[in-house]
């Protein structure tokens, strides 16, 4: 593999003196300018310049940025808006799932932040009002209270 390696960068390198060598006949010289010339005017599709670089790269990242925000960043934001809406909406009496997993009855609100429930007869929890993960529709609370 070495020798293969060492083999490939010796004959490169003679290609690359071969070419860098002038010309000793006029029938050569005119022969190696012309392909040079007409290469040199052309614009094909895929001569790549520093601006048009710079442009696919800045395309790209809009592209990604754009798609990244209608995966993730938005249906993210409309989640935390719906829940900070049921936040808002907490009354008491409310049946209410925390993140936590516990499942109880809204009695009271001591200040803004915290939210005091029973969890069963004479049992009451303290948690924060962020914590509550969701507010149980009257059937499933029904379902739940006759599982007992």
């Amino acid at each position: 593999m070495a020798n293969t390696l060492g083999t490939a960068f010796l004959i490169s390198d003679a290609f690359a003196a071969n070419e860098a060598a002038p010309a000793t006949s006029a029938t050569t010289t005119n022969a190696e300018t012309a392909p040079a010339d007409a290469t040199a005017g052309a614009s094909g599709p895929y001569e790549l310049s520093a601006e048009k670089m710079m442009t696919d790269n800045l395309l790209i990242l809009g592209l990604l940025f754009f798609i990244f925000y209608f995966i993730l960043i938005r249906p993210q934001q409309k989640r935390a808006k719906v829940h900070m809406e049921m936040m808002k909406g907490l009354q008491k009496g409310n049946k209410v799932i925390t993140n936590g997993g516990l499942i109880g009855t809204i009695t009271k609100f001591e200040g803004d932040d915290i939210v005091v429930l029973e969890v069963s007869q004479n049992v009451k929890v303290r948690v924060t009002r962020g914590s509550v993960a969701e507010v149980m529709s009257d059937a499933a609370a029904g379902a739940i209270a006759n599982d007992n």
